[in-house]
């Protein structure tokens, strides 16, 4: 009798294996920016929402309100101006929240808004304070991604992608 051995030999599942690995190598750099994408939406709309809350608390309460962080950190303090003077003072001011933005998202240029009693943006020498906040990720040493998030000079928010102006 001519007996068959049934299964696979080494040689085959080694090709198997092969291509199942380029098969993932391909898939994971995607997966990768999909992940950090979704990471920077999460802090935009972290940001959105606490100068949002920044406006209403200065509008509702009457006193200054404010968020400064510095350019290349990856967290930022929101502020009730306590001396009136348009600036963080670290002694005088107090400090309402400290938040962290999710990991590999940083501020690419340095922020400061303050709103006034009416809801209107300020910058540290009490003038209008329209300006931008722009937030990027970095994946694999690389800058891939920008949101921009404009205050225009009555206080209205908006988010715009890439590295723009909010003209």
């Amino acid at each position: 009798m001519d007996r068959k051995i049934k299964g696979y030999n080494i040689f085959e599942i080694l090709v198997v294996l092969v291509i199942m690995g380029i098969l993932i190598a391909l898939a994971i750099r995607p997966i990768l920016v999909f992940v950090a994408n979704q990471r920077l939406n999460e802090a935009v709309n972290m940001v959105v929402s606490d100068l949002n809350e920044a406006k209403i608390y200065s509008i509702s309460k009457k006193s200054l309100m404010g968020i400064t962080a510095d350019n290349g950190s990856n967290s930022y303090i929101i502020f009730q101006n306590n001396d009136d003077n348009c600036s963080y003072n670290n002694g005088s001011d107090t400090i309402v929240k400290t938040i962290t933005l999710p990991s590999g998202i940083t501020f690419k240029n340095d922020v400061f808004f303050l709103f006034d009693r009416k809801g209107l943006p300020r910058n540290a020498s009490c003038g209008l304070g329209m300006g931008n906040i722009k937030l990027q990720y970095k994946l694999f040493g690389d800058i891939k991604n920008i949101k921009t998030i404009c205050v225009d000079r009555y206080g209205r928010i908006r988010v715009l992608d890439g590295d723009v102006s909010c003209d």
